[in-house]
């Protein structure tokens, strides 16, 4: 195989050097006729016709511009709102000026038909044109793109030299490929010089590859990030610029030595990984005022407005997934377009290897497809989560706490329905027949069930638990099991509980039993104040009840409370009464309520001269008989 390699190589370069040896008698021939046509009769009117076409073609693109050119200076001289109405401007920009250009192609090519043209000459003046179209539409489109007069419409992170510098050289790109593209193949048809032709595609193809290994060798990453980057301790990259060269190397080789379709193919998968290593950058580029943070404080806090600055939107994470996945079906099309070969020649061929190539394409979209899925669920749900206020243990549970108990669980549940139906998916694709499959997974899964009740019932008992809401991260419950805790995470099979002493309990589902939540709506809280046996009840009530007034109109413990405090005579022992206190707040605040009540019945009492049982003066009497 590798003399029969060595041995083609040997022939193309043989080819090669032929051609360009031929090439000189054939272009030689080739002028000695064109001149002799330009001085012909044939020449002079089809010279005329020519110019009379690029009269008409320019001539309806100006009248176009006369009425246009207000909206594109317009434009230009908008500086817009966000990053994301510059993607609008430039789409409008590509609007006005590319009808432009197609006003122009149709109304050139189209005038064609209304003249008589000697032998060739018109295939000549088409294909000219659409050389000429070709270039013009690249170079709008770098223009949108780039912008490098216009630095507020640019489309791509790029500082203004750089801009202007990728403008001239994708202009200067753009002509050599379109010669490149269009011009061979026209001198093949026409003057029926294949050598020439041969000798003018290798020569432009080479000044193109020569052009992109310069540009590859000459660009050198920026000095401040390779400082940056060793102050990190971070290891230095592999130069992309070589990465790059060598590529462009091999495939302008595979395409000089005959093995075109090897070398697109090659050309394409570079360029799809390139985009896909920058497509990042460039999304977020349109979202950089919501992302970059803004500049903090000086006094070295961050305020509340600096913080909600720095949240990341949600539709850069979910458009760079679909974006990716684009891309990628382009490099796929490509590669298919490059073998020459339809899908469907490919799925119908009797070699094995074409069949299993064609199920792989399959596989590889499907398996984008569930990437995107998937990145989508995950960054929608961590998004959401993200602005839920986390629980405090020492309030009562938000309205967000249902969604940190559900979230997270529908985000593994979303990770493992994505997962089964990528692989059975894939297997179905690949050709394997998976009814087999599930019908033996059906018998795995009934014999699972029976060996593992208690797991499937923990399963089956935490789904009706969160379904009907008996509980939510950050509430304080009691199971019957005596275990009781603040709830800290859920899974698919237990729930952890947090006790206020520290450890944290890992209960399942199946054992909660009877779960008493302390954490809904409303506690009553009560205690108890015990009092020598003579004081007056109802002073003693009054004095509670003025206390409870004091606290409900409090600027700091009023909003706490939801019923005020209030007290009665609960019972009488020897010597003794006691006295019930009870108030109602919101479950977690009875603590702080409490410890005030304490502190404001205890000044009143100490104001009205009560003191608590136990508390009475100490009587000592002395013998008068001592010394």
């Amino acid at each position: 195989m590798t003399l029969a390699l060595l041995h083609r190589l040997s022939e193309q370069a043989h080819e090669i050097g032929a051609s360009f040896g031929a090439a000189p008698q054939e272009w030689e021939a080739v002028r000695t006729a064109f001149s002799a046509a330009m001085m012909s009769g044939d020449g002079v009117r089809s010279f005329t016709y020519i110019l009379l076409l690029m009269m008409i073609g320019a001539g309806l693109e100006w009248f176009y511009w006369t009425y246009s050119y207000a909206s594109l200076r317009v434009l230009l001289n908008t500086e817009p709102s966000s990053p994301r109405q510059s993607l609008l401007f430039g789409l409008r920009r590509f609007w006005i000026t590319g009808f432009g250009l197609l006003l122009f192609a149709v109304a050139a090519i189209g005038s064609t038909s209304a003249f008589v043209w000697p032998p060739g000459v018109h295939d000549m003046v088409v294909t000219l044109t659409l050389t000429l179209v070709m270039f013009r539409f690249i170079v709008i489109v770098a223009d949108i793109v780039l912008s490098p007069g216009t630095p507020q419409l640019r489309l791509v992170p790029l500082p203004d030299r750089t801009a202007f510098t990728s403008m001239a050289a994708v202009a200067l790109f753009a002509a050599v490929g379109s010669v490149a593209w269009f011009v061979p193949a026209l001198i093949t048809r026409i003057a029926g010089t294949p050598n020439l032709a041969q000798a003018l595609r290798i020569g432009l193809g080479t000044l193109i590859a020569v052009a992109l290994l310069l540009a590859c060798l000459f660009t050198r990453r920026n000095r401040e990030d390779v400082l940056a980057g060793r102050r990190r301790g971070l290891l230095p990259k592999f130069p992309r610029s070589l990465a790059s060269a060598t590529v462009i190397t091999v495939v302008y080789a595979l395409w000089l030595f005959g093995y075109s379709a090897a070398a697109v193919i090659l050309g394409a998968l570079a360029i799809v990984i390139a985009v896909q290593a920058s497509l990042r950058s460039v999304v977020f580029y349109f979202w950089r005022d919501k992302i970059l943070p803004e500049e903090p404080p000086h006094d070295g806090r961050e305020s509340e407005e600096h913080h909600d600055s720095v949240q990341q939107d949600l539709a850069p994470s979910i458009i760079l997934p679909a974006v990716r996945l684009f891309v990628a079906l382009i490099g796929i099309g490509v590669c298919a377009l490059a073998v020459d070969v339809p899908l469907t020649a490919l799925a119908t061929s009797e070699s094995p290897l074409a069949r299993f190539s064609f199920r792989l394409l399959g596989v590889a979209a499907l398996a984008l497809l569930a990437n995107v899925a998937w990145i989508t669920v995950r960054t929608t749900i961590d998004y959401r989560l993200s602005t839920i206020d986390k629980v405090d243990e020492h309030e009562q549970p938000g309205p967000g706490a249902r969604l940190l108990t559900l979230l997270p669980i529908l985000r593994t549940t979303a990770a493992t329905v994505i997962t089964v139906m990528l692989v059975l998916s894939g297997l179905w694709t690949l050709g394997l027949e998976i009814t087999p499959l599930l019908a033996g997974a059906g018998v795995v899964g009934l014999a699972f069930g029976f060996g593992a009740q208690s797991l499937v019932q923990d399963v089956i008992t935490g789904i009706f638990y969160l379904a009907e809401d008996t509980f939510r991260v950050g509430e304080y419950i009691e199971s019957g099991t005596s275990t009781k805790g603040t709830v800290e995470r859920l899974t698919l099979r237990t729930v952890a509980l947090r006790h206020h002493n520290g450890p944290l309990h890992f209960v399942p589902y199946g054992t909660l039993g009877t779960v008493r939540n302390t954490s809904r709506d409303w506690v009553i809280e009560k205690f108890n104040l015990p009092l020598p046996i003579e004081v007056d009840s109802e002073k003693v009530r009054k004095l509670i009840k003025r206390v409870g007034e004091e606290m409900l109109n409090d600027a700091e413990l009023g909003p706490l409370i939801q019923q005020p405090l209030k007290g009665k005579l609960y019972r009488v022992e020897p010597g003794i009464k006691i006295f019930r206190c009870n108030f109602r707040t919101a479950p977690g605040n009875q603590f702080t309520v409490r410890a005030a009540a304490y502190k404001r019945i205890e000044v009143a009492m100490n104001a009205a001269g009560i003191t608590y049982a136990g508390n009475l003066p100490l009587t000592r009497t002395l013998d008068p008989a001592g010394p």
